[in-house]
């Protein structure tokens, strides 16, 4: 006799229409899977994993077959899968990412064809301190024992929403396989007490999912809140290309809970050529989890550009009212890694405006346009229009512009010898980038001049003064954005970084006095690490 909530087993069709039981308005579809491995579930432990580990189950990508690949234990399968003839069972301990109800469960045995697990029950603990080898935790079956055929998806139902796990324990009766384990439910949210603390609404670990996506061709959008900033372009939302004119996708959210929204911030990491040209943020209030069909939306952020593998911050009209649900819509199509929308519980107090977003590092700086009189005290700009007098020349097809950098040679004894050579640099493959060292040259100036093919833009100079402990004083610190025209004179002793391409390869015609010495020619410093906004510049 089982305690357990009444389910219903249905197909793989069904579980993208029906409903999860007559009183509900939301597909199980829909629900998120706490037992993802995006949201930081994982396994504490199992009683035998010997030819494939139990942390596999976990993986948010459906499982694949491989039927070449072999590993010392035999066939490679995509799941767990523990060693045969246990006279008893086994079972699988997993510590979700985030503590969770359930309203039911996908026992995947997909490619396990003669040696998946014949069947398997669920069991859920409530242990916020994790330690559930302790002797009084107490163990609720969740979903009693199911048969389970092989290679296939088996999804069943509950008829009402369990209670809330922090842990779940999968038996295996009595050994074998299972390829994939879903957990399907709602994040029981963990919010600060402060009401008045600066919070995303829409991030999955406060309660926010998706409940409605225009196209999931290439990933779904529940990736758009997931935790961290993933690994590469599958871990965001993707849509299909479309030749429609006038044309977007959206997903729409319910938030964690109800509130302001303060400020948008989209994440287009990895995604290079297929970011969305531009992004609409709307806004509405409602009861239901999807909202009406005659809801009204209010515009938050006006269709507004973004770029390729950046991060993009997009302050928010209507910041007085109270929102239930937020629609991002991408202009016309492509993807992003991650969406969040910063703001304020409702009933808390609103702060002065524009906030700056919880994920900007303190330690960040924005590049400015390089112009004389911002670098003057680092060097010079090698650029026509800012010589000292300017000359006729070339029997008058020419004007000369004079002494537009100072060439310095302070090496002790004459042992610096003048040195003009070329850097070829490739361009940087992060924005923003992150400094993490200078270096100077104490005795020389350095010039370095773009030679272009017309196809650069410009290029980033980052420099910071002598401090009065012989290293860079990071609190002059600046960053700056040449043209393609213009080129660059570190003064002697101004650390400065290494060359920073942005978008293509240039060529760089550099002067600079050496004696051979490194000691005397050049020294370099690791340095606190300082994020560089580029404004206007993107990873191709």
């Amino acid at each position: 006799m089982t305690n357990a909530i009444a389910y219903t087993k249905i197909s793989t069709d069904e579980f993208k229409t029906s409903k999860l039981y007559s009183n509900s308005s939301f597909f199980l579809l829909k629900n998120v899977d706490l037992a993802s491995s995006a949201l930081g579930t994982t396994v504490v432990d199992v009683t035998d994993d010997f030819f494939a580990p139990a942390n596999m189950m976990l993986n948010p990508e459906p499982a694949i077959y491989c039927p070449e690949r072999f590993v010392d234990t035999g066939s490679w399968m995509d799941g767990w899968e523990s060693k045969r003839h246990n006279p008893t069972y086994d079972w699988c301990i997993i510590k979700l990412g985030f503590a969770g109800s359930f309203e039911g469960f996908d026992i995947d045995t997909s490619y396990f064809t003669g040696n998946q697990a014949p069947a398997a029950s669920v069991e859920g603990a409530y242990c916020p301190e994790g330690d559930v080898q302790a002797n009084d935790v107490q163990w609720t079956e969740i979903l009693p024992k199911v048969v389970l055929p092989p290679n296939c998806q088996n999804i069943f139902t509950l008829e009402k929403t369990s209670a809330v796990y922090t842990h779940l324990r999968l038996n295996n009766y009595p050994d074998g396989g299972i390829a994939r384990f879903r957990a399907y439910g709602e994040v029981h949210p963990t919010l600060p007490k402060d009401i008045n603390e600066l919070v995303d609404l829409v991030y999955v670990g406060h309660g926010g999912r998706s409940v409605q996506v225009s196209d999931e061709h290439y990933g779904p959008g529940d990736f758009l809140v997931l935790p961290g900033r993933g690994e590469n372009m599958g871990d965001g939302w993707q849509t299909a290309r479309s030749r429609v004119e006038g044309y977007s996708d959206f997903v729409v959210f319910r938030l964690g809970a109800k509130g302001h929204i303060l400020q948008a911030e989209v994440d287009t990491s990895h995604f290079k050529g297929n970011f969305p040209r531009q992004i609409k943020l709307e806004g509405t209030y409602s009861e239901s989890v999807v909202p009406e069909k005659d809801a009204k939306w209010s515009t938050l952020v006006e269709p507004s550009s973004t770029g390729a593998h950046g991060v993009f911050y997009f302050n928010t009209a209507h910041t007085d009212k109270v929102f239930t649900h937020a629609k991002i819509s991408i202009i016309p199509d492509g993807g992003f890694k991650r969406l969040r929308l910063y703001g304020i519980r409702e009933g808390g107090k609103i702060p002065t405006l524009p906030i700056v977003s919880p994920s900007i590092p303190k330690n960040l700086i924005t590049a400015e346009p390089l112009t004389s009189e911002a670098y003057a005290a680092y060097g010079q700009v090698i650029q026509a229009g800012f010589a000292e007098f300017v000359t006729s020349a070339n029997q008058g097809t020419a004007e000369k512009h004079h002494q537009v950098a100072q060439v310095v040679n302070n090496f002790p004894n004459g042992k610096g010898k003048m040195h003009m050579c070329v850097f070829h640099c490739r361009p940087t493959n992060e924005l923003p980038f992150t400094v993490k060292l200078l270096e100077r040259h104490p005795y020389s100036s350095q010039a370095f001049i773009p030679m272009t093919d017309n196809k650069s833009r410009g290029y980033l100079a980052v420099v910071a003064l002598n401090g009065a402990d012989d290293k860079p004083d990071m609190s002059t610190l600046k960053a700056f954005v040449a043209t393609s025209k213009q080129g660059i004179n570190y003064n002697p002793g101004v650390w400065h970084h290494p060359m920073v391409a942005l978008e293509y390869e240039t060529d760089f015609a550099v002067v600079v006095h050496e004696s051979g010495v490194p000691a005397d020619d050049c020294n370099e410093v690791d340095t606190p690490h300082v994020v560089v906004q580029v404004p206007g510049y993107h990873i191709f």
